[in-house]
């Protein structure tokens, strides 16, 4: 968070966004062109794109503002043409969203060490329009966080983590699909066929349903992940079932009202009731204890009981699918869902989602989350570079490599010395008889020298014959 207030400020923030969109880093002309983005005449793509990009660092809350700042250079485009460009219900902006988060994946998977897990986090926010009456899809949503139902959107997000960097991956505004909640209706006369159709269509689809729509699309991309982190609003015994068949294992936090089985029985019993007949706690660990049980399908699951540290007689339940995982591995994987709640404080605190928008029709305001979206992969991919220190490749190889060959030698002089010390010790106390030094001394080189040999016997067993080096067999 403090990292976007410091890039916002700096005046070579537009350098750093123009090096990463460039062809060298992201290529953002090429996925423009990949997601369906044309224009005849007038100014290129590319040029009206990289307005939206740079807009809300200028000190503009929204596009309108931007055209009226005296200080800041005038876009080469006008207003209106930009707000023709974002209303176009031709431009997949999903799709250009899913392809600039796989080659930032790309990117930051490469600083990853091999066998380095990747998941999926899940999780949607309240975008307000409390005055809003003639907006496309608009209705009538019930915000978590204040207990009111609020005008506006449902904004249902998943982002790729892996455990250091977080990419917004796909994003979809969601309507109420009941009557009399709908303020608006979407527009009939959007071919169905085109992009714009098809976020309507997605709009009013359950999150359950539309979440496994969007998966599929993220691992046809080639996006690796292995699990998807969700909060107790999504989790149910169907919608673990559908990615546990999409290869994706499930880690959610669920409710104390669920009911499960134990493994072999039929009856099923509240959270409450199993931890209590587990014989095994730990007093001293924030994990109480753990247990495998199955659903009401029959799926086996592994429950994890955590103490509530605000409340210390509480416990929270953690669900995994994974039932080979252990406790904690199932904590520090969880864990990495609180990096999309950053994501939307900073999304909307700095980077426009719920205040730059002032559009009435659904393709605009769609567009405008989207390259929200994009601006933050745009930032993630700055912090990570600058402040990892694995993005300068192999010279952080090679320092490791160094590191861990000195800590090699050092070990060894540290032991040499130890046992001539030791003897030096037992010589000064009296404990050496006169003359005896010498063999003393000799001794511990032998017991060094048989530790030593042990070393090497072990490495031949371990090494197959014809990798064995040839001071080994000598």
């Amino acid at each position: 968070m403090d990292n976007i207030q410091q890039i916002a400020s700096n005046s070579k923030t537009f350098l750093s966004f123009s090096s990463v969109l460039s062809k060298e880093c992201l290529n953002i002309s090429k996925l423009l062109h990949q997601s369906g983005f044309r224009k005849r005449s007038g100014a290129d793509i590319l040029t009206m794109f990289m307005v939206f990009i740079k807009s809300i660092f200028c000190g503009a809350y929204s596009l309108h503002d931007r055209y009226s700042l005296n200080d800041v250079e005038s876009p080469d485009c006008s207003y209106y043409a930009l707000m023709r460009f974002i209303s176009n219900s031709k431009h997949n902006w999903s799709l250009l969203l899913l392809l600039v988060a796989k080659t930032a994946i790309s990117i930051i998977s490469s600083l990853n060490n091999k066998g380095h897990i990747y998941t999926l986090c899940v999780d949607d926010t309240v975008i307000e329009r409390p005055r809003g009456k003639k907006i496309e899809g608009l209705s009538r949503t019930f915000n978590h966080v204040i207990g009111k139902t609020v005008k506006g959107y449902a904004n249902l997000l998943i982002t790729w983590t892996d455990g250091i960097t977080n990419i917004p991956v796909a994003s979809e505004l969601m309507s109420s699909r009941k009557e009399d909640c709908i303020i608006r209706k979407h527009n009939k006369r959007i071919d169905k066929r085109s992009a714009g159709g098809k976020r309507r269509a997605n709009s009013v689809m359950r999150k359950p349903k539309l979440l496994i729509k969007l998966c599929k699309g993220i691992l046809n991309k080639g996006i690796k992940a292995e699990y998807v982190l969700m909060d107790t609003w999504f989790y149910s015994d169907s919608l673990v079932a559908s990615l546990k068949e999409l290869s994706l294992d499930s880690i959610c936090m669920i409710k104390k009202n669920l009911k499960f089985a134990f493994v072999g029985e039929t009856v099923r019993h509240n959270l409450k009731y199993i931890l209590s007949t587990l014989g095994q706690r730990n007093h001293t660990s924030d994990i109480i204890s753990t247990v495998v049980v199955q659903t009401e399908s029959g799926q086996q699951v592994k429950l994890v009981f955590i103490r509530n540290r605000n409340n210390r007689k509480e416990f929270i339940t953690l669900l995994s699918s994974n039932i080979h995982l252990s406790a904690e591995e199932i904590v520090e994987l969880y864990s990495r869902r609180w990096s999309i709640e950053c994501c939307f404080k900073a999304a909307k605190q700095y980077l426009g989602l719920n205040s730059e928008c002032f559009a009435r029709d659904y393709d605009s305001i769609c567009a405008l989350n989207r390259i929200s979206y994009i601006r933050f992969t745009v930032l993630e991919i700055i912090r990570r570079h600058e402040e990892d220190p694995r993005s300068h490749g192999q010279l952080f190889r090679d320092s490791c490599s160094a590191i861990r060959t000195i800590s090699f030698i050092e070990a060894l002089e540290t032991l040499s010395v130890c046992f001539t010390s030791l003897i030096d010790a037992l010589d000064k106390a009296g404990c050496i008889v006169k003359g005896k030094l010498q063999d003393a001394y000799k001794l511990a080189e032998e017991i060094i020298e048989k530790w030593y040999d042990s070393i090497s016997e072990f490495l031949r067993k371990l090494l197959k014959p014809s990798n064995i080096p040839e001071f080994l067999n000598n």
